[in-house]
């Protein structure tokens, strides 16, 4: 069965909608509507803002009428119908498809071929999500998985040329470490090494790497390294950062800079964590943490 997802925009809008603005496309109002019906209307349009990725493109009527474009994804059942002006402004990448002289443009229709941890359903209607409201809540529950579809989100944005996104998935997945550190902490008076990078995996540092340089998502994953690099050899990912350069480098731009906000006091020497804030001691094993 085919599912076809429908999100239009304005013609006449040039940039992104308030949320009143949304709500009273979405439920034209009468004339002399009153102020209670319109703050009703807002509170429908937030509880959408705040469903996840999925139901959000499932369920998200019309924004605006205006000409719109189609998006399928290949090997899948799912066809997306997108604003085509929103989408064309937000993107390079579509521009180039659905305003140039390719066959895009002339059937209004562009198929993208799956690409393991860039093109998915998945990631696509996240990327409509942010396009439309500018926030994105993912399915899944679990820490690791929402990790991966924000790398995974910030991936394909890069490809399409779609600005912002990194910054946003980059501060999510920090929210996601601090607020999902190594267990084992609880059963201890000492802070483990690799607390930061427990809901990362080798595969995240490495998917990561596909992205440009500089890129905010790939600073935070080697942000999230910096204690243990710190504090003990054979840290989580010690076998990532010699096998991709990309990510060594990455790390020790990230370890440089907090060398440089070093503080020395008497007998001890101590870093500040860039994920958590901590100020932390370098005592190799002993994961002594000074707050």
């Amino acid at each position: 069965m085919l599912v076809i997802y429908r999100l239009t925009l304005n013609e006449s809008s040039h940039n992104t909608p308030s949320l009143t603005a949304l709500v009273t496309s979405i439920h034209p109002l009468p004339l002399r509507s009153s102020s209670a019906s319109i703050q009703s209307r807002i509170e429908t349009m937030a509880d959408v803002s705040g469903s996840s990725a999925k139901e959000f493109a499932a369920s998200l009527l019309p924004l605006y009428r205006g000409p719109t474009v189609r998006v399928q994804i290949e090997s899948s059942d799912h066809e997306f119908e997108v604003s085509k002006q929103l989408l064309c402004k937000e993107s390079t990448y579509f521009r180039a498809m659905f305003e140039g002289n390719f066959a895009e443009e002339q059937q209004q229709l562009a198929t993208m071929k799956e690409v393991e941890g860039v093109v998915s359903v998945r990631s696509f209607e996240a990327l409509m999500q942010w396009l439309y409201i500018r926030r994105v809540h993912f399915d899944s529950k679990a820490p690791g998985d929402q990790v991966s579809a924000a790398i995974e989100l910030a991936r394909l944005a890069d490809m399409c040329n779609i600005t912002g996104v990194g910054h946003e998935m980059a501060r999510y997945i920090k929210d996601i470490l601090v607020a999902n550190p190594d267990p084992r902490n609880n059963d201890s008076l000492v802070r483990h090494v690799n607390t930061n990078t427990y809901c990362l995996t080798g595969q995240n540092i490495i998917s990561a790497t596909s992205l440009p340089q500089g890129h905010p998502v790939r600073g935070i994953l080697a942000a999230a390294s910096v204690e243990g690099y710190l504090r003990d050899g054979n840290y989580k990912f010690v076998k990532e950062t010699h096998e991709h350069p990309t990510f060594g480098a990455d790390l020790l731009q990230e370890v440089r800079s907090t060398l440089n906000g070093l503080k020395v006091a008497q007998w001890k020497t101590t870093f500040e964590d860039p994920i958590s804030g901590m100020n932390m001691g370098f005592n190799e094993g002993s994961g002594i943490v000074f707050n």
